[in-house]
């Protein structure tokens, strides 16, 4: 009797792990065939980005559009897809699809920096800039320290605020990333002739 169950413990276990390999071997299909449709519609998305006369784009941005929604009917959860989906909207004036996209994909990846950092962008375009700064710092405090883009939009935001020390600080970072960069220099160099003239002013 105890040969019997022992044999069916040790089978029972063998069909355990089989069961766990099979479903791991599934997540990585999906998680695979769901980041192909990504990369597809991210080379679409870049091209567009770069045409100078985006008259006729549309149809760049629909095929961009067509290959993100196929990535989110594989694995809905995949973030590059909804952020890819969020960044097609924002060029289609639809910023509250946007919203909602980047609003999923912050529910299933809530650490990942790069949804935090489109999240800041939907709302530095609303102008809310408060809430930009959150998505902005998070994104800045988990991997975008180093990024000219986020320090740019940071110095922005607390411009707008009136802050001008943290404007002067985030400006400076992009200056250091980017020195060739002329719009930090010009809001820099903007917010040195404000403090000048309130200085003489005094």
């Amino acid at each position: 009797m105890k040969k019997i169950i022992l044999v069916f413990i040790i089978i029972l276990s063998l069909f355990s792990v089989f069961c766990r390999q099979k479903a791991f071997c599934v997540s990585n299909a999906i998680e695979a065939t769901s980041n192909e449709y990504c990369i597809k519609g991210d080379k679409i998305l870049d091209y567009y980005e770069r045409l100078e006369n985006k008259t006729n784009g549309d149809r760049y941005l629909n095929a961009a559009k067509y290959f993100y929604y196929q990535a989110s009917r594989v694995d809905l959860s995949n973030p590059n897809a909804l952020i890819g989906r969020a960044r097609v909207a924002v060029y289609q004036n639809r910023i509250r699809d946007a919203k909602n996209d980047l609003m999923v994909a912050l529910n299933f990846n809530e650490a990942n920096p790069k949804v935090s950092y489109y999240l800041g962008e939907v709302f530095f375009i609303e102008g809310n800039y408060t809430e930009a700064i959150d998505f902005y710092n998070w994104a800045y405090s988990h991997g975008y320290r180093y990024d000219y883009k986020t320090n740019l939009k940071l110095g922005i935001c607390y411009e707008k605020l009136n802050d001008v020390k943290m404007a002067k600080k985030h400006y400076t970072n992009a200056i250091n990333i980017m020195p060739a960069s002329i719009e930090a220099k010009a809001r820099m160099q903007g917010l040195d002739v404000i403090n000048t003239n309130y200085e003489e002013a005094k």
